[in-house]
């Protein structure tokens, strides 16, 4: 004759995870040492590869590469994880994404 077990009460329904939070809007460049009258600009992402050709960085909504100037006298001067290096008036300062 066959057995049956008893099944074990079910445990409580977990609660809904929240959802994740909408996806942020593109910040403006965060910089602790942002020089003086630099323009406003918005970096919205990158792509950084060892292969230095490679490198891109979206800034007001184009494409640029380093050593490009994506807003007059700004320079893209390196790309980096998660960050761009650029320079205005000769001064250095990073952003990120």
């Amino acid at each position: 004759a066959a057995r049956t077990m008893p099944l074990p009460a079910a445990a409580p329904p977990h609660p809904a995870a929240a959802p994740p939070p909408p996806a942020a809007a593109p910040q403006a460049a965060r910089s602790s040492a942002l020089p003086a009258g630099a323009p406003r600009i918005v970096v919205s992402g990158g792509v950084y590869s060892q292969n230095a050709a490679s490198r891109m960085v979206i800034i007001n909504g184009q494409v640029f590469v380093e050593g490009a100037e994506p807003v007059a006298g700004v320079t893209v001067e390196q790309i980096q994880p998660n960050r761009a290096v650029l320079r205005y008036q000769g001064q250095r300062y990073t952003v990120t994404y």
